[in-house]
């Protein structure tokens, strides 16, 4: 491909497959060789954890193949039937066939005449048809199938290169997970190739869904990427638009990335707009520091996230009855309660998408001039945060663990806090409502 034949939305993309900026992720042993592998070994369960946006998805297409691959999200499941007609959807399976069956006769002879109603499935479908006299005695038979399920699913793709995804497997409702980890073995075992990713504080749910999957399942856990890993993306993408930019600018593009490959894409991409580039040079473009206003690429980035009802909800806390909470002084000028204090700490960096309770108990003090929450105080929001945001599970506080945690699922929400106004324009609200 020439240069001046690359967009720069084909060479950073955030939303597609990146077949130009494709990272091979340095860990032991490759993750693709991993998966590659589960895939061949027959009557496999292969469950892949990993934080939101992480690249699950990419790495899954990278060895499966986009044409092979079947996604089912776990928040479309609502039973087992929902699972396989999802699957179905996708071969373009109608919900019902007709079959009919017409006799004709004429001087003793007879012909007869099959056909099914519906589109074709994967497997292909087959017409028989006999010589047709309209002279004749006619008499038909016909009948209704409604969709098969799982056997539908088994005679269709059984033993094939299609694989079904059910992805974000943790957003099946708990009392419908056992049955679904039934189902998928059930399935592995009729040859059906099953993956399920969900992200790593969920990772062991598939597992526990069905304890017969323990010994039949191939885990793969995957992590936010490193800086060194992002910075590759930028680096493949600039290259392939003939664009040279200082490794240390691009590296500051990948500490702010969260640890995300997507948000780097777009990153890079939005960066790309800012700098008017249209397509590839042909003769190198060297661009300098001073070219770049990281704040504002960022920000830019930052709307494609628009995380802002559900960060002012968080800022507000849940409503009090008479007893005001009490206030702190902050490291930016800014006076607040728990909740905002707990997001300025998140916010601190470097981007940490788990915090245990000691490391978020370092950060809120860090953040106050003077006095600063309690312990019981800090946890008490960090469970109200966590219900704020339980429609979507974009942060969760883990009590259950050995050391209480506070997971942050998706990086766009804490690039969000960390990279847009909100949090400096709510705190400008807070001055300006009447006391």
């Amino acid at each position: 491909m020439k240069p001046e034949d690359l967009l720069p939305v084909n060479v950073f993309t955030p939303n597609d497959y990146p077949r130009l900026t494709y990272v091979k992720r340095a860990v032991a042993p490759a993750l693709e060789d991993r998966l590659q592998q589960a895939l061949l070994t027959p009557k496999e369960v292969i469950s892949i954890s990993g934080p939101s946006k992480s690249g699950k998805s990419v790495l899954i297409e990278r060895i499966v193949g986009v044409d092979n691959l079947i996604t089912v999200s776990g928040s479309e499941i609502s039973s087992t039937a929902s699972l396989w007609d999802r699957v179905l959807d996708w071969m373009g399976a109608p919900s019902s066939r007709s079959n009919s069956t017409e006799v004709s006769s004429m001087s003793g002879k007879s012909s007869i005449l099959t056909g099914t109603a519906g589109v074709p499935l994967v497997a292909g479908g087959s017409l028989a048809a006999g010589t047709q006299n309209s002279e004749t005695d006619k008499s038909s038979t016909s009948s209704t199938h409604s969709r098969g399920g799982l056997l539908q699913v088994q005679k269709e793709i059984a033993n094939s290169s299609f694989c079904v995804l059910i992805d974000d497997f943790h957003y099946i409702p708990k009392e419908l997970q056992v049955e679904i980890g039934r189902q998928i073995k059930t399935a592995a075992e009729r040859g059906i190739r099953m993956i399920a990713a969900s992200v790593p504080h969920r990772s062991d749910d598939v597992v526990r869904s069905n304890s017969e999957l323990r010994g039949r399942t191939q885990n793969i856990d995957t992590e936010f990427w490193s800086e060194g890993e992002l910075l590759q993306i930028a680096q493949a993408g600039f290259l392939a638009l003939n664009i040279e930019i200082d490794d240390l600018i691009l590296r500051d593009l990948a500490r702010n990335a969260c640890g995300s490959p997507q948000l780097m894409q777009r990153i890079c991409l939005n960066l790309c707009v800012q700098l008017q580039v249209k397509n590839g040079y042909i003769v190198k473009r060297y661009v300098s520091k001073h070219e770049i206003n990281l704040k504002e690429v960022l920000a830019v980035t930052a709307t494609s996230a628009d995380y802002k009802t559900l960060v002012t909800t968080m800022h507000q806390g849940p409503k009090t009855r008479g007893v005001e909470r009490n206030k702190y002084n902050f490291v930016d000028g800014s006076r607040g309660d728990v909740y905002r204090c707990i997001l300025l700490a998140i916010q601190q960096d470097p981007p940490v998408m788990a915090f245990r309770y000691d490391i978020l108990m370092e950060r809120v003090k860090a953040v106050c001039i003077g006095d600063s929450p309690v312990g019981r105080g800090v946890t008490e929001a960090c469970s109200q945060l966590s219900n704020f945001a339980s429609a979507d599970r974009t942060v969760e506080f883990d009590t259950d663990a050995d050391v209480e945690t506070f997971y942050i699922s998706d990086p766009y929400w804490l690039f969000y806090l960390r990279c847009s106004p909100k949090l400096g324009e709510l705190a400008k609200e807070h001055h300006a409502a009447p006391s």
